[in-house]
C-alpha cells in the first residue's frame, strides 16, 4: 500500500497572504501527519499565528509526540503565548503505520470528510478552537488503515464558499462524488479547491486550504517516497 498526500491552499481575495498554514511531517515510526491551522483574523498577523502553531505541532511529532498530546500541548501554546485573546482552529490527519491506523483529530469547526469502500461521510461534531482557555480536549477520531480511504480536511473559507453571494453553496455532496473516481490525490485537491473559489465568482472571500490524504494499492517494492512542492510568488 501507499499513502499518498495533495495541499492546495489560496488565500483571501487582494490580502497578499494567507493566514493559513499547513505542513506535512514524516512521523518517526512511520507514516505521515497533515497539520492545518486558520489563524484568527486575515492578512500577517494571522499568518504568524497559525505558522507558529503549524511549526509546533510538526516539531512535537517528529519528537514521536501522540496526535491528541500534540492537540493539547498547540492549545497551551497558544494560550499562554497570547493570553487566550487569540484563537485558531486545527485539524490533523495521520497514516500511523507503526499502530497500522488512521487518526483524525479536531479542534475546528470545519468538518473533516471521509470516503472508503462503503460510502462517505463527515465528522462534524462541535469542538472548541485552540488558544482560548485551558484543557480544550480534541475531537479524535480512529480508523483502519485500508485500501481505498481519501481523507479530506479543510479551513472554513472553504466550506463557507458561496455563502455570502446568492448563489449556490459549498456542497459535500459534490465532493462525495468525485471520492472514488480514482483521480491522483492533487488533482483531487485541485479540484475542490477550484470548486471553492468558483463558488465565490473567483474572489475568495477567506483563506482556504484544502488536504487530501488518500491510502492506494499501489505498489512501491523499493519503497521509494516522493514530495512534489510548487510555490507562487
Amino acid at each position: 500500500m501507499e499513502v499518498q498526500v495533495g495541499v492546495a491552499k489560496v488565500g483571501k481575495y487582494a490580502t497578499g497572504i494567507s493566514g493559513d498554514s499547513v505542513e506535512v511531517v514524516e512521523r518517526p515510526r512511520g507514516g505521515v501527519s497533515i497539520v492545518i491551522v486558520d489563524g484568527q483574523g486575515h492578512g500577517r498577523a494571522a499568518k504568524r499565528t497559525s505558522h507558529m502553531i503549524a511549526t509546533k505541532a510538526a516539531s512535537l511529532i517528529e519528537d514521536g509526540a501522540r496526535d491528541g498530546a500534540v492537540m493539547r500541548v498547540i492549545n497551551d501554546h497558544l494560550y499562554a503565548f497570547r493570553d487566550g485573546q487569540v484563537s485558531a482552529t486545527a485539524t490533523m490527519l495521520t497514516a500511523d503505520l507503526d499502530h497500522r491506523c488512521l487518526l483524525i483529530s479536531r479542534n475546528s469547526n470545519s468538518p473533516v470528510i471521509i470516503g472508503c469502500p462503503d460510502g462517505a461521510h463527515s465528522l462534524d461534531s462541535p469542538v472548541d478552537p485552540i488558544g482560548v482557555r485551558r484543557l480544550i480536549k480534541p475531537a479524535i477520531t480512529h480508523l483502519e488503515l485500508v485500501e481505498e480511504t481519501v481523507l479530506i480536511g479543510v479551513t472554513d473559507g472553504v466550506t463557507h464558499a458561496g455563502r455570502y453571494g446568492g448563489g449556490p453553496a459549498f456542497s459535500f455532496e459534490w465532493v462525495y462524488d468525485r471520492l472514488n473516481s480514482g483521480r491522483p490525490v492533487q488533482e483531487l485537491a485541485d479540484e475542490i479547491l477550484g470548486y471553492a473559489i468558483s463558488l465565490d465568482g473567483g474572489k475568495p472571500r477567506d483563506d482556504m486550504v484544502v488536504a487530501v490524504l488518500t491510502v492506494t494499492e499501489r505498489p512501491n517494492a523499493l519503497g521509494i517516497r516522493r514530495m512534489s512542492v510548487s510555490y507562487p510568488f
